[in-house]
């Protein structure tokens, strides 16, 4: 060898696999959907009506569509961590003058139909993301509040 091919030449070095630690991920993603979504988890619930006063819909990497129909409606909580949450509260009534619904997105969604006669107060803390209110307001006699975060997700509210 010449002084040049020896300067050149790299020691042998195990090779760096980097698909390991996203096959990990991807794992461990499988592991949680099948065990929010699988046998025993109510999967069957996740569409539908209710006429419930409160709520607490949860998704994790999949869906919820709700209709609720309460004539007392007080309000609740809508989670979403890489899913979506749809809920459809135009056949509600609502109990008193104020509900709250507290609203958490962290890469995913919620979309929220409220009735025409609701006033939206959006306290939702947006982080590299977004909320949209598309709704006409109310007569202010009904306020409906938004708390909570959206992060790298969106939020949509319409009526």
């Amino acid at each position: 060898m010449s002084g040049q091919e020896r300067q050149t030449r790299q020691p042998d070095r195990p090779r760096y696999r980097g698909g390991d630690s996203t096959v990990g991920i991807i794992i461990l993603a499988l592991i949680v959907f099948f065990f929010v979504n699988g046998p025993g988890s109510h999967a069957s619930e996740r569409r539908g009506v209710t006429t419930e006063s409160d709520f607490n819909e949860t998704a994790v990497l999949g869906g919820v569509d709700r209709q609720n129909n309460s004539q007392r409606f007080r309000g609740g909580e809508a989670t979403a961590l890489m899913g979506g949450v749809k809920l459809d509260l135009r056949g509600a009534v609502m109990e008193g003058s104020e509900a709250t619904i507290d609203i958490t997105t962290v890469m995913g969604g919620v979309e929220l139909h409220i009735p025409r006669e609701w006033t939206i107060v959006n306290r939702v803390t947006p982080v590299l993301g977004g909320v949209e209110d598309h709704t006409r307001s109310g007569d202010g006699s009904k306020r409906l509040i938004l708390e909570g975060a959206v992060v790298m997700g969106g939020l949509n509210i319409s009526n």
